[in-house]
């Protein structure tokens, strides 16, 4: 999932492994175990009981894009 972060970034979502690209996700659930889950996880799950996901298609190309923008952001 790509969820719309408050500053305007988008950041990528993995809930079928609990895991998401932004910064607090890194520090405040991974690095420091003060919580189980960042506000961007929080709204997927909302989101998805809610039936209020907007599903897309994307090409391999695209997705490709969307991973490495990831790594890049971390790098």
């Amino acid at each position: 999932f790509q969820v719309l972060g408050s500053s305007g970034k988008l950041y990528t979502c993995y809930s079928s492994c609990h895991f998401c690209t932004c910064p607090a996700f890194g520090f405040t659930v991974l690095q420091k175990s003060e919580s189980l889950l960042c506000k961007h996880i929080l709204a997927v799950y909302l989101s998805q009981a809610m039936g209020a996901c907007q599903e897309l298609t994307v090409s391999e190309e695209q997705l490709t894009n969307i991973l490495l923008a990831d790594e890049e952001d971390e790098g």
